[in-house]
């Protein structure tokens, strides 16, 4: 399978830069596979799971939202955050979806949205932690 390059970038500086065969990611109009040649896009991209093939083997990370640019020769991720399996810490991850989700029981005043965010991304990230 042709590979292409694979850039990611985050507040802290360049993530990560790599030649991959596939990438597997969710933007807000869904999800979507690119492979090499693909046609230019650009899009925001939702919290979830990323992925990507690189020689035959599967890559997973928790992104926490960004933009994606799939250009002629390269395709590049401002992401929010991302992190590996490796990088998750588990327990924290859990204390932050507990800490969620009580704050969505409460009534009163609370910034639900924050809250619904909040908790997405604990999920996501204990799901790409214990998935991998």
């Amino acid at each position: 399978m042709k590979k292409f390059k694979l850039k990611i970038v985050t507040p802290k500086g360049i993530y990560q830069q790599t030649e991959i065969e596939l990438l597997n990611i969710r933007t807000t109009s869904g999800q979507i596979g690119i492979l090499a040649g693909h046609l230019p896009l650009a899009s925001a991209i939702d919290i979830s799971e990323l992925n990507y093939v690189k020689d035959n083997e599967r890559y997973h990370f928790a992104i926490a939202g960004g933009f994606v640019y799939v250009g002629e020769d390269e395709t590049t991720i401002i992401a929010n955050a991302i992190e590996s399996p490796e990088e998750i810490d588990l327990r924290r991850a859990e204390e932050a979806k507990q800490r969620a989700e009580k704050r969505l029981s409460l009534k009163g005043d609370i910034d639900i949205l924050r809250a619904e965010i909040a908790l997405k991304k604990a999920i996501t990230r204990i799901h790409v932690k214990n998935g991998a």
